[in-house]
């Protein structure tokens, strides 16, 4: 499976969301973090966007990532349904206007029309991403890292659907405390 950054902005978008507007864990206090540079980070693959944020725009994407949240945790158990529900909710209040826009020569498809407001527009986007990976049956594809202490989502990319952790240094941890329990046991 390959994600394309500008295809897929709303998938990439969806995930930053979550992980850093969203944690449940030990991930930090995302109210500590310096939230409008947060989201221009995440929002850099689309400038139109970045130039139309505003502090104001916060709560609402704090907001969304939370429901975002409610998705990857009704992913991560395997309950589809719930998943689907959730973003049939955000696809009803913030509904996507499919259309094609010329961008530096290429048509490229929209979700929203062209004068919505920040918060609506990236919200029909990562729903309407989200809800078609998981109507083309990849809802798996999307995932929580298996690190007990680790609350961070992640997109599946691999060949073989296995991925298990967000990171290779929460995998890495999992395994060296494994291989620790085992040598322990052993003497």
């Amino acid at each position: 499976m390959k994600i394309d950054s500008y295809a897929d902005a709303g998938l990439l978008v969806a995930v930053e969301l979550v992980n850093e507007l969203a944690p449940v864990g030990k991930s930090g206090d995302p109210q500590a973090r310096d939230s409008l540079a947060t989201l221009t980070r995440i929002l850099a693959l689309d400038p139109p966007s970045v130039a139309q944020l505003r502090p104001a725009d916060e709560p609402g994407l704090r907001a969304l990532a939370q429901r975002l949240r409610g998705v990857f945790d009704d992913l991560s158990v395997r309950d589809v349904d719930g998943a689907a529900h959730r973003l049939n909710d955000l696809l009803a209040a913030h509904p996507a206007h499919p259309h094609l826009a010329k961008e530096e020569g290429r048509w490229r498809l929209h979700h929203h029309p062209d004068d919505t407001a920040l918060v609506p527009m990236w919200t029909a986007i990562c729903a309407e991403a989200i809800a078609r990976l998981i109507g083309a049956g990849y809802g798996d594809r999307l995932g929580t890292c298996a690190r007990a202490d680790c609350d961070r989502v992640f997109i599946d990319v691999s060949k073989n659907a296995s991925r298990r952790f967000c990171s290779t240094t929460c995998q890495n941890r999992v395994k060296a405390a494994a291989f620790r329990r085992r040598n322990t046991a052993a003497y």
